[in-house]
């Protein structure tokens, strides 16, 4: 099915509203089975209890090649790794975690955390512009040179202005989200951002393994990075303490989405060295 292709394939990147709003609703549905697996890897559910509607889900839901392969190419681990965990094949063939109970009591916070992340308007205009929902040719690299401190001239102020926004509430959502946990509960809570994470960070998943993306970004430069380092990152009017105050803050956020993309990093290369798991 054309729209659900990998936007790496024929047309490139989506621009068509039809066609994002499609994407947007099984975005949105695959949403349930990884909340499912969260459950489970926290200790919130036991597993029996998922069971049942997760495999009335995936019914629903995957029973199509084009819907597979969009699990597939957005790297919704988490959907693949309930499906292993609950014996549904069609997906990658992941070996789940043991859940952690100790993870419970965290688990309704995060949902609190995950629903006003995703009912975010600026948020959501940042990550679909991560995920190449670009309104216009080429707009990522012009974003990029703003970034940087050079030529602006080709863009639209309003629309600098939205994704700069959007960007600085989405590290700080995620920050405020993952402050609270233990280092071992990064990975786990971290693993459902696990694709924004690797956007962030300038990594793609290529055979089960985050590589960096070298091809766009080199071997150092990110997102994360350029807006990190952006003279644009804190209005040219701010008071010079509180503008230094707010880079370190920021910046500490930053570091704190990477600890966790590296512990989600942890758990999936886990996923497939692990003896699978029987219910």
């Amino acid at each position: 099915m054309r729209v659900l292709r990998s936007h790496l394939e024929g047309e490139g990147s989506f621009t068509d509203r039809s066609d994002i709003e499609t994407r947007e609703v099984l975005d949105q549905a695959l949403m349930v089975p990884q909340l499912y697996e969260l459950a489970v890897q926290t200790g919130y559910l036991p597993a029996e209890r998922v069971q049942k509607p997760a495999r009335e889900l995936f019914t629903e839901l995957l029973w199509s090649t084009a819907a597979r392969g969009f699990v597939a190419n957005y790297d919704y681990i988490g959907v693949s790794m309930l499906a292993a965990r609950i014996g549904v094949s069609g997906l990658d063939a992941l070996q789940p975690p043991q859940p952690n109970e100790d993870a419970a009591l965290r688990f309704a916070g995060f949902l609190a955390q995950l629903r006003a992340f995703y009912s975010d308007d600026l948020i959501q205009t940042w990550t679909h512009f991560m995920d190449d929902y670009i309104q216009e040719r080429n707009e990522q690299n012009k974003v990029w040179v703003y970034l940087q401190g050079r030529d602006s001239s080709a863009l639209k102020p309003k629309r600098i202005v939205k994704l700069l926004s959007g960007c600085q509430l989405f590290v700080s959502s995620l920050a405020s989200a993952l402050y609270v946990l233990d280092d071992d509960e990064l990975g786990q809570f971290g693993l459902i951002h696990a694709y924004w994470l690797q956007k962030f960070f300038g990594y793609e998943l290529e055979n089960g393994i985050y590589r960096k993306s070298v091809r766009l970004w080199g071997d150092k430069d990110s997102w994360a990075n350029t807006v990190a380092n952006s003279p644009h990152l804190v209005g040219p009017d701010t008071d010079e303490e509180i503008a230094d105050l707010y880079r370190r803050q920021f910046l500490e956020q930053v570091q704190l989405l990477e600890r966790t993309f590296e512990a989600v990093r942890a758990l999936v290369t886990a996923t497939r060295a692990t003896p699978a798991l029987r219910l």
